[in-house]
């Protein structure tokens, strides 16, 4: 038994050991993204699906859940940037930008689908994403990820939707599975 362990610390120590380290650059001592320092790129807006289930009947299947987390990317930024990139941006924009995980979704929402009728139950946010430069020495860059808002909505696959989807109904719709092709009658022989 003690044998076991010492071959399971071993491969952990070895994994962590092997972790390939971040190759961003770190910011240097007293570089602060203060609007006097900061300029930004125009930046994008895209939905993003971060959840959805298909209901079929009483059934629901989890098909996506990737919870957005906002980040910044190409430099390794100390925790408190994020907030401060998102109140700068936000002011560049003029538009929400929020550096906070959106609340999750509930599990469940109690809703089932007719018999034969599938339908997917989606979440997703706004990403927002900029690129920024802060003068300091050296000038560092990166790129902010963060988001606007948030919703929840669903789509009916392979039947009558009420109206033309959104942008994240769009998307959802891409998630619905193939429609089975209708069984053979048998009628028909050579």
């Amino acid at each position: 038994m003690i044998m076991i362990r010492w071959v399971v610390l071993a491969a952990i120590l070895l994994a962590a050991g092997c972790a390939k380290p971040s190759t961003d650059p770190v910011v240097p001592a007293g570089c602060d993204p203060t609007a006097d320092h900061l300029t930004w790129s125009p930046s994008t807006t895209r939905p993003v699906l971060t959840n959805a289930s298909l209901l079929a009947g009483t059934r629901e299947t989890m098909l996506l859940d990737e919870p957005f987390r906002p980040t910044v990317t190409g430099v390794d930024a100390p925790p408190e940037w994020l907030e401060r990139l998102a109140t700068s941006l936000q002011s560049e924009t003029g538009s929400p930008v929020l550096a906070r995980s959106p609340e999750p979704t509930p599990d469940h929402l109690g809703i089932s689908a007719e018999s034969g009728t599938q339908m997917v139950l989606w979440t997703g946010v706004n990403r927002v994403t900029a690129e920024f430069e802060v003068r300091c020495d050296p000038t560092v860059r990166g790129t902010f990820h963060g988001w606007s808002t948030a919703t929840t909505g669903v789509v009916f696959c392979n039947s009558y939707q009420p109206g033309p989807p959104d942008a994240f109904g769009s998307l959802a719709l891409t998630l619905c599975p193939a429609p089975t092709p209708a069984p053979s009658t048998g009628g028909e022989h050579p």
